[in-house]
Formats: structure tokens, sequence, C-alpha cells
């Protein structure tokens, strides 16, 4: 589930916070443009966030893109 507060696209995004909760087994966090937050998601299957945000990069390592 993507939230988009402004009427941006997720493909604007230029950032995404990315936080796991195990008990849920859900990622969520804020999708940013330009040091501003435009939006938030939900997700359960990090394959479908990293479809939803393709021109971001992901390293799962660091728990931030």
């Amino acid at each position: 589930m993507v939230d988009m507060w402004y009427g941006d696209k997720p493909q604007d995004a230029d950032k995404i916070d990315i936080h796991f909760y195990p008990n849920d087994s859900e990622y969520r966090g804020n999708i940013w443009k330009n040091g501003k937050a435009i939006g938030d998601y939900v997700c359960t299957d990090s394959l479908k966030l990293e479809r939803l945000f393709p021109q971001l990069v992901f390293d799962w390592d660091m728990l931030e893109v």
C-alpha cells in the first residue's frame, strides 16, 4: 500500500526509508523527494518494493535507500 500525500508518483521519489517490522512481517517507511517527505508505504514483499521504485538502488545491508 502506497500513500502519496501531494499527488506525486512513486517514480518521483529519490529516496525511501526502509524499516522492517518482524512481528508484522512488513516493510514500512516514508517516501522522499528533494529532502521532503511526499508519502509513505507498507509492503510485505521486498521484491515488490524494488519494483515499485525502479529508479532507486537498494542496498539491503544499509536498510535505507
